[in-house]
Protein backbone atom coordinates (compact mmCIF):
# COMPACT_ATOMS: atom_id res chain seq x y z
CA UNK A 1 0.00 0.00 0.00
CA UNK A 2 1.45 3.58 -1.21
CA UNK A 3 2.53 5.26 2.25
CA UNK A 4 0.26 8.06 3.53
CA UNK A 5 3.06 10.19 4.20
CA UNK A 6 4.58 10.36 0.30
CA UNK A 7 3.54 12.86 -2.02
CA UNK A 8 2.40 11.07 -5.34
CA UNK A 9 5.11 10.77 -8.17
CA UNK A 10 3.69 13.81 -9.94
CA UNK A 11 3.89 16.27 -7.09
CA UNK A 12 6.86 15.12 -5.73
CA UNK A 13 8.30 16.04 -9.55
CA UNK A 14 6.65 19.65 -8.98
CA UNK A 15 8.09 20.14 -5.75
CA UNK A 16 11.57 18.85 -6.61
CA UNK A 17 11.22 21.00 -9.99
CA UNK A 18 10.79 24.30 -7.49
CA UNK A 19 13.69 23.10 -5.08
CA UNK A 20 15.88 23.10 -8.17
CA UNK A 21 15.32 26.27 -9.63
CA UNK A 22 13.25 25.04 -12.75
CA UNK A 23 10.72 27.27 -14.23
CA UNK A 24 7.38 26.66 -13.49
CA UNK A 25 6.18 26.26 -17.19
CA UNK A 26 8.89 23.56 -17.54
CA UNK A 27 6.79 21.55 -15.04
CA UNK A 28 3.07 22.67 -15.07
CA UNK A 29 1.18 25.90 -17.07
CA UNK A 30 -0.02 27.80 -14.29
CA UNK A 31 -0.72 31.76 -14.41
CA UNK A 32 1.97 34.56 -12.77
CA UNK A 33 -0.75 34.54 -9.34
CA UNK A 34 -0.55 31.51 -8.60
CA UNK A 35 2.06 31.16 -5.66
CA UNK A 36 0.99 27.33 -4.14
CA UNK A 37 3.47 25.43 -3.24
CA UNK A 38 1.48 22.61 -4.53
CA UNK A 39 1.04 21.05 -7.79
CA UNK A 40 -2.03 22.36 -10.04
CA UNK A 41 -4.76 19.80 -9.68
CA UNK A 42 -4.79 17.60 -12.69
CA UNK A 43 -1.02 17.87 -13.35
CA UNK A 44 -0.58 14.76 -11.76
CA UNK A 45 -2.11 11.24 -11.24
CA UNK A 46 -3.13 9.66 -8.20
CA UNK A 47 -2.80 5.73 -8.45
CA UNK A 48 -5.47 3.18 -7.74
CA UNK A 49 -4.47 1.87 -3.75
CA UNK A 50 -7.40 -0.56 -2.85
CA UNK A 51 -10.90 -0.86 -3.05
CA UNK A 52 -13.45 -0.23 -0.54
CA UNK A 53 -14.08 -3.20 1.49
CA UNK A 54 -17.43 -5.31 0.72
CA UNK A 55 -18.66 -4.74 4.61
CA UNK A 56 -21.85 -3.43 5.91
CA UNK A 57 -22.53 -0.01 8.33
CA UNK A 58 -25.26 1.45 9.51
CA UNK A 59 -27.02 4.89 9.32
CA UNK A 60 -29.90 6.57 10.82
CA UNK A 61 -31.40 2.77 12.21
CA UNK A 62 -29.48 -0.31 12.86
CA UNK A 63 -32.53 -2.43 11.05
CA UNK A 64 -31.36 -1.08 7.40
CA UNK A 65 -27.69 -2.09 6.83
CA UNK A 66 -25.66 -0.50 3.79
CA UNK A 67 -22.93 -1.69 2.10
CA UNK A 68 -20.05 0.49 2.87
CA UNK A 69 -19.46 1.25 -1.13
CA UNK A 70 -23.23 2.96 -0.99
CA UNK A 71 -20.90 5.97 0.60
CA UNK A 72 -17.95 5.70 -0.91
CA UNK A 73 -18.97 5.72 -5.37
CA UNK A 74 -20.59 7.98 -7.39
CA UNK A 75 -18.74 10.93 -5.91
CA UNK A 76 -15.51 11.63 -4.76
CA UNK A 77 -15.18 10.84 -0.93
CA UNK A 78 -13.61 11.78 1.83
CA UNK A 79 -13.46 9.61 4.88
CA UNK A 80 -11.81 8.88 7.99
CA UNK A 81 -12.96 7.10 11.63
CA UNK A 82 -13.92 9.40 15.05
CA UNK A 83 -16.17 8.41 18.32
CA UNK A 84 -18.48 11.31 19.46
CA UNK A 85 -16.61 10.97 22.92
CA UNK A 86 -13.08 11.92 21.80
CA UNK A 87 -11.19 14.00 23.41
CA UNK A 88 -7.41 13.58 22.71
CA UNK A 89 -6.50 16.91 21.00
CA UNK A 90 -4.26 14.89 18.51
CA UNK A 91 -7.37 12.52 17.28
CA UNK A 92 -10.76 13.33 16.31
CA UNK A 93 -10.50 17.23 16.83
CA UNK A 94 -7.81 17.35 13.92
CA UNK A 95 -10.60 14.80 11.70
CA UNK A 96 -12.95 17.66 12.45
CA UNK A 97 -10.75 20.47 11.60
CA UNK A 98 -9.63 18.89 8.29
CA UNK A 99 -13.56 17.68 7.89
CA UNK A 100 -14.57 21.27 8.24
CA UNK A 101 -11.94 22.97 6.10
CA UNK A 102 -12.33 20.53 3.45
CA UNK A 103 -16.57 21.40 3.65
CA UNK A 104 -15.87 24.97 3.96
CA UNK A 105 -13.89 25.03 0.47
CA UNK A 106 -16.78 23.21 -1.29
CA UNK A 107 -19.35 25.05 -0.06
CA UNK A 108 -17.51 27.99 -1.51
CA UNK A 109 -16.87 26.76 -4.60
CA UNK A 110 -19.93 26.27 -6.63
CA UNK A 111 -17.87 24.24 -9.28
CA UNK A 112 -17.71 21.38 -6.19
CA UNK A 113 -21.18 21.82 -5.31
CA UNK A 114 -22.75 18.31 -5.42
CA UNK A 115 -19.61 16.21 -6.11
CA UNK A 116 -18.15 15.68 -3.16
CA UNK A 117 -19.20 13.60 0.50
CA UNK A 118 -17.80 13.52 3.93
CA UNK A 119 -17.92 10.32 5.52
CA UNK A 120 -17.48 9.49 9.08
CA UNK A 121 -16.83 6.35 10.76
CA UNK A 122 -17.38 5.68 14.30
CA UNK A 123 -14.64 3.86 16.61
CA UNK A 124 -16.90 3.00 19.20
CA UNK A 125 -20.89 1.01 18.24
CA UNK A 126 -21.87 0.90 22.12
CA UNK A 127 -22.28 4.52 22.68
CA UNK A 128 -22.42 5.84 18.62
CA UNK A 129 -25.77 4.07 17.61
CA UNK A 130 -27.78 5.37 14.50
CA UNK A 131 -29.68 7.03 16.84
CA UNK A 132 -27.14 8.73 18.50
CA UNK A 133 -25.53 10.15 15.24
CA UNK A 134 -28.59 11.53 14.21
CA UNK A 135 -27.55 14.57 16.52
CA UNK A 136 -24.60 15.09 13.62
CA UNK A 137 -27.04 14.39 10.60
CA UNK A 138 -29.34 17.24 11.70
CA UNK A 139 -26.59 19.57 12.16
CA UNK A 140 -25.31 19.15 8.89
CA UNK A 141 -28.84 19.05 6.74
CA UNK A 142 -28.14 22.59 5.31
CA UNK A 143 -26.06 21.94 3.57
CA UNK A 144 -27.27 18.61 1.98
CA UNK A 145 -27.03 19.22 -1.35
CA UNK A 146 -23.79 20.34 -1.53
CA UNK A 147 -21.73 18.37 0.17
CA UNK A 148 -23.32 15.94 2.55
CA UNK A 149 -22.22 14.53 5.54
CA UNK A 150 -22.57 10.75 6.31
CA UNK A 151 -22.22 9.44 9.81
CA UNK A 152 -21.78 5.47 9.96
CA UNK A 153 -21.31 3.17 12.73
CA UNK A 154 -21.61 -0.60 12.98
CA UNK A 155 -23.36 -3.04 15.29
CA UNK A 156 -20.57 -4.42 17.43
CA UNK A 157 -16.55 -4.00 18.29
CA UNK A 158 -16.41 -6.73 16.02
CA UNK A 159 -17.69 -5.28 12.96
CA UNK A 160 -15.61 -2.19 13.04
CA UNK A 161 -12.75 -4.37 13.95
CA UNK A 162 -13.33 -5.94 10.92
CA UNK A 163 -13.36 -2.66 8.86
CA UNK A 164 -10.54 -1.05 10.65
CA UNK A 165 -8.51 -4.54 9.81
CA UNK A 166 -9.60 -3.78 6.08
CA UNK A 167 -8.17 0.08 6.08
CA UNK A 168 -4.83 -1.28 7.90
CA UNK A 169 -6.21 1.63 10.28
CA UNK A 170 -4.94 0.65 13.93
CA UNK A 171 -7.38 1.46 16.91
CA UNK A 172 -8.09 -0.45 20.30
CA UNK A 173 -9.69 0.56 23.58
CA UNK A 174 -7.19 1.93 25.81
CA UNK A 175 -6.59 -0.09 29.61
CA UNK A 176 -5.98 1.09 32.92
CA UNK A 177 -3.05 -0.54 35.02
CA UNK A 178 -5.01 -3.21 36.21
CA UNK A 179 -5.78 -4.23 32.20
CA UNK A 180 -9.11 -3.11 32.77
CA UNK A 181 -11.26 -1.57 29.77
CA UNK A 182 -11.69 1.86 29.27
CA UNK A 183 -14.26 4.48 27.62
CA UNK A 184 -11.44 6.12 25.54
CA UNK A 185 -10.24 4.79 22.43
CA UNK A 186 -6.23 5.58 20.62
CA UNK A 187 -6.15 5.35 17.02
CA UNK A 188 -4.50 6.23 14.05
CA UNK A 189 -5.79 9.60 12.32
CA UNK A 190 -5.86 8.82 8.72
CA UNK A 191 -8.23 10.22 5.71
CA UNK A 192 -8.50 8.24 2.91
CA UNK A 193 -9.74 9.93 -0.75
CA UNK A 194 -11.97 7.65 -3.09
CA UNK A 195 -12.82 8.12 -6.28
CA UNK A 196 -16.33 7.35 -8.04
CA UNK A 197 -15.78 3.69 -8.46
CA UNK A 198 -14.65 3.36 -4.39
CA UNK A 199 -11.54 2.91 -5.09
CA UNK A 200 -8.89 4.68 -2.50
CA UNK A 201 -7.03 7.18 -4.16
CA UNK A 202 -4.60 8.87 -1.76
CA UNK A 203 -4.31 8.08 2.06
CA UNK A 204 -3.28 11.05 4.55
CA UNK A 205 -1.86 11.43 7.91
CA UNK A 206 -2.85 13.65 10.57
CA UNK A 207 0.48 15.53 10.05
CA UNK A 208 0.25 15.47 6.23
CA UNK A 209 -3.50 16.08 6.02
CA UNK A 210 -3.39 20.00 4.44
CA UNK A 211 -6.74 20.96 3.02
CA UNK A 212 -5.16 23.10 0.11
CA UNK A 213 -3.52 19.47 -0.83
CA UNK A 214 -6.66 17.87 -0.82
CA UNK A 215 -8.53 19.90 -2.42
CA UNK A 216 -6.20 19.73 -5.40
CA UNK A 217 -6.58 15.87 -4.94
CA UNK A 218 -10.40 16.37 -4.96
CA UNK A 219 -10.50 18.31 -7.98
CA UNK A 220 -8.08 16.19 -9.77
CA UNK A 221 -10.27 13.39 -9.48
CA UNK A 222 -13.27 15.02 -10.93
CA UNK A 223 -11.17 15.83 -14.00
CA UNK A 224 -10.49 12.78 -14.49
CA UNK A 225 -14.07 11.58 -14.41
CA UNK A 226 -14.73 14.23 -16.31
CA UNK A 227 -16.85 15.88 -13.79
CA UNK A 228 -14.70 19.03 -14.18
CA UNK A 229 -12.96 20.68 -17.23
CA UNK A 230 -9.72 20.13 -17.39
CA UNK A 231 -8.73 23.89 -16.68
CA UNK A 232 -11.21 24.84 -14.03
CA UNK A 233 -12.49 28.73 -13.03
CA UNK A 234 -10.86 28.47 -9.83
CA UNK A 235 -7.48 28.10 -11.51
CA UNK A 236 -5.84 25.81 -9.41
Amino acid sequence: MASSCLLSIGRALVVMATIIGLPSAVVVQRSAADVSKFPSAGSYTLPRIFKAPDTWVLEHSRWRPYGLSHFTSGKVTLLSFFYSTCRDPQGCPVVWSTFESVHADVQNDKELHGKVRLVLISLDPRVDTPEQLEIFSIGRRATQQIAPWHFLTTWSDGYIGQILDDFGQAAGRDVDANGNLQLTISHQVKFYLFDHSSWVREIYSGNFADPEVIENDIRTLLMESGKLPKTSSNGK
